[in-house]
């Protein structure tokens, strides 16, 4: 099976890391795919405030934001706080996932706007490390 298509850029500042992840379409594959991705730079870069924005070309379902919110928790991403910008899918689905991540323990936001985003983040109060 190929690897998915998607392509990942980070940007470390300051106050937080920036990944930007593009690419054709918008699956489960490509979310485990790149969010894998992010978590090892984060734990590489003892990372605690992530900006995540997504530009892929379709929109995410319901039943895999559930599914990927799910894993998120659990691959190191419950010590952060999280804002995620995607202009592309439905509000239902960003409001589904906001409230799933809410219940998996996750500090984390769905924005459309990038600006906005940030300036939530950078007033997160960070979640205390686990343990």
């Amino acid at each position: 099976m190929p690897a998915p298509a998607y392509a990942v850029a980070f940007e470390h500042h300051d106050t937080h890391l920036r990944a930007h992840v593009t690419g054709p379409e918008d699956t489960l594959e490509v979310s485990l795919a790149y969010w894998t991705e992010i978590a090892a730079e984060c734990a590489l870069h003892d990372v605690r405030r992530l900006l995540v924005v997504e530009d892929l070309g379709t929109k995410a379902t319901r039943a895999d934001t559930r599914e990927m919110v799910g894993v998120l928790a659990g691959i190191g991403f419950a010590r952060l706080c999280i804002a995620y910008v995607d202009r592309l899918d439905d509000d239902d689905v960003v409001a589904h996932g906001e409230l799933h991540a809410r219940h998996a323990g996750l500090t984390a936001r769905a924005f459309r706007s990038e600006a906005i985003a940030l300036d939530w983040l950078l007033d997160c109060e960070l979640p205390p490390p686990p343990g």
